[in-house]
């Protein structure tokens, strides 16, 4: 028989939470309130979230009103040890039977592996979903962590911000439970502003959305984003401008609104004389505010969402256009005098910045860099040795502007900009800004040559610092963003194809520090490799097979890119139907010597044809083999070695490598072992899964 179901709401009003945390609280709601279902045996139907600036909401859909009747069965102590020879009960047989709350002629023998134990069975009756709601609720509440919370009045209770309101119904009846000294009930607030703020009462779950709508309220995210998308993209075709997209200030003015209204204002043109990165980060992080393009340049426009329907939209764009203008007369300012001196002039102002201590200020950090760039573009890049030395001089200046002291997204771009104004060639302009690349993962990488020499030398100079003072990352904290600096490098060397050794590139960085590298330098170059292995295994992994990436790895880690085209490469050839039959003559090959020492091979000793055929064919192949891994093709490489697979076949069907003949057999495992060796140049087949 099908249970009767009814729909759960549950919402927790609070004051504002910040649009960063509230696409996380609404997961964690579903999560919770899903694990708390199955910890009491329920299930509902579906569940969705919703999440609006004062408000976490979770809808349950066909929720079943109890628990399903639960047959338990209990196994007591043996019949003979509960019942004597005279069939009366022992006091093992009694306790057992009272235990369960039955009594000795309830229990059942049951024969279980030839002996006969007591079994006590009882049907335990569901309880009764509204019930089990408000202990749900509760603990919900309790366990919802964010990266900030927070504790209000004389409350030991924490949240992300305080709640005002506590909604719970269970079809029409509210859920009766209690947090923070606040009741749940049926009722909830409107939109702040644009109503009088009374309370709308909800009857019952269906009717949840309607009764939001009519307090100017949209519970969806995506909805309001709809919305945002939908007004803007009018905006732009009716004033013939093209939206400059940010997906990320989209996420975060949806999360910042319950009602989007979407207007277009304008600024006074002179601020266009900035860079157009300036006006964009003033708009975006500091007003939240879009930014439009005409005919492919920066417009004097922007694009506001508001969270009401004002009596008069212009009074209102009007008031973000005086806001606006402050702002960017703040940074037309700023920008100004900064070009009052040379880029090169802030340079000595970095002396008092502090780097990290044990490491000197920002400016003995651009002198290290300026040396340990022209090292790695003197092994890399020989005529761009000068152009890199001169962009590290310059890289890290434009810390100390005005404008980057106002605006700290804009390093690096400043810097670019204000090296152009000052008359630098474009390499070396080009190069402060970009040194600064990949940011984030999957950000685009360094594109000029002087840039990427400046880019490894800055992630090196900080890896090799920290790893001297013993700040090394540990499993929960990197706070000096290592991690990051170490995928940087290992990107910028895989994916530009960069050829040259992890150990080489620490070792310049160690000769760039000089004395101050003090204790063992082995064990420092040891220990920063092995953090490089570590990153650049978890890096391939996000994106290729675990195993394939085990494998590549193992015939040599030191150079990003040889690792990344192998991995591609075996990676194509995973894909084959005839996968498993190509590979295992691979992984036979390389098994078959695994903790034997192995000699040198006379093809003199051999005895079979077999081994002659193979031998002839290892031959054939592994001088075009060597040859197509330095030119690094490794599909071409694959192709090559898949030609051996007959008579590797043939080889293992017609002759007995472990054979009694011991002089035979180590002259066996030397021609197997020196085949395996070409496989293991492109990748240990062995842990590979087939």
């Amino acid at each position: 028989m099908t249970m009767e179901t009814k729909d759960f709401l549950f919402e927790i009003g609070t004051e504002e939470i910040p649009a960063r945390m509230a696409p996380k609280g609404a997961a964690d709601l579903e999560r919770l309130f899903l694990k708390e279902l199955r910890a009491v045996r329920l299930e509902a139907q579906s569940v969705e979230t919703f999440v609006t600036p004062r408000r976490l909401v979770l809808l349950a859909h066909g929720l079943p009103v109890g628990q399903e009747d639960q047959q338990l069965e209990k196994r007591g102590p043996a019949k003979k040890i509960a019942i004597d020879a005279d069939g009366n009960p022992t006091r093992a047989g009694e306790g057992f039977a009272r235990s369960q709350g039955l009594t000795l002629d309830q229990l059942e023998t049951i024969d279980v592996d030839g002996t006969e134990y007591l079994f006590a069975r009882k049907v335990e009756r569901g309880v009764q979903t509204v019930e089990l709601l408000p202990a749900i609720c509760t603990s919900i509440l309790g366990a919802i962590r964010f990266p900030k919370s927070m504790r209000w009045g004389s409350l030991r209770q924490t949240f992300v911000r305080p709640v005002h309101w506590l909604l719970a119904l269970y079809g029409d009846a509210v859920v009766p439970f209690e947090f923070a000294g606040i009741a749940a009930s049926n009722t909830t607030r409107a939109h702040r502003f644009m109503t009088s703020g009374a309370d709308i009462e909800v009857n019952n779950p269906d009717a949840y959305t309607e009764a939001m709508k009519q307090g100017h309220i949209v519970v969806s995210p995506e909805e309001r984003k709809a919305t945002i998308k939908a007004r803007s993209a009018e905006i732009a075709a009716q004033m013939e401008l093209q939206l400059i997209e940010d997906a990320d200030l989209l996420q975060e003015v949806t999360h910042l609104v319950e009602n989007p209204v979407v207007a277009a204002g304008q600024f006074d043109e002179k601020f266009l004389q900035m860079p157009a990165e300036v006006l964009i980060t003033s708009m975006r992080y500091h007003q939240k505010f879009f930014a439009f393009r005409k005919d492919g340049k920066l417009s004097n426009h922007f694009l506001v969402v508001n969270n009401t329907v004002p009596k008069d939209m212009d009074v209102v764009v009007a008031g973000n256009r005086r806001v606006l203008a402050a702002r960017l007369e703040d940074a037309l300012f700023f920008f100004k005098d900064d070009l009052k001196q040379p880029l090169e002039a802030f340079v000595e102002s970095l002396a008092g910045q502090t780097y990290l201590k044990g490491l000197g200020s920002m400016k003995d950090k651009t002198e290290r860099l300026v040396g340990l760039a022209q090292r790695i573009a003197g092994k890399l890049f020989p005529t761009a040795v000068e152009d890199a030395g001169r962009a590290a001089l310059l890289c890290k200046a434009d810390l100390a502007t005005e404008m980057v002291g106002e605006f700290p997204e804009l390093q690096g771009v400043m810097g670019r900009e204000y090296a152009r104004h000052a008359g630098e060639n474009e390499e070396v302009s080009l190069a402060i800004h970009q040194h600064y690349l990949p940011r984030f993962a999957g950000d685009e990488l360094p594109a000029v040559k002087v840039g990427m020499a400046v880019a490894l030398a800055d992630r090196l100079d900080a890896i090799v610092g920290c790893y001297q003072l013993g700040l090394v990352p540990t499993a929960t904290k990197d706070p000096y963003a290592l991690r990051r600096a170490a995928l940087a490098i290992l990107r910028i060397l895989a994916e530009k194809q960069i050829h040259i050794g992890l150990s080489d590139l620490i070792n310049l960085a160690l000769d760039n520090y000089g004395d101050i590298i003090s204790g063992d330098r082995g064990k420092l170059l040891s220990d920063i490799l092995a953090f490089f292995k570590g990153r650049l295994k978890h890096w391939l992994a996000s994106s290729h097979a675990t195993e394939l990436v085990d494998a590549c790895m193992a015939a040599g880690f030191e150079y990003p890119e040889d690792v990344l085209g192998k991995v591609k490469a075996v990676e194509v050839l995973r894909g084959r139907p005839d996968y498993e039959d190509l590979v295992l003559p691979f992984k036979r090959v390389i098994n078959i010597t695994r903790g034997h020492e192995t000699g040198t091979f006379s093809l003199a000793k051999t005895v079979e044809s077999a081994e002659k055929v193979l031998w002839d064919a290892f031959l054939d192949v592994r001088d075009q083999v060597n040859a197509l891994l330095e030119q690094k093709k490794y599909d071409d490489v694959l192709a090559l070695m898949l030609e051996l697979k007959p008579p590797i076949d043939c080889y293992f069907d017609d002759v007995m490598v472990m054979c009694d003949d011991e002089a035979l057999k180590a002259n066996r495992l030397a021609m197997v072992a020196e085949i395996g060796q070409l496989f293991l140049q492109l990748a240990d087949f062995t842990k590979i899964l087939v």
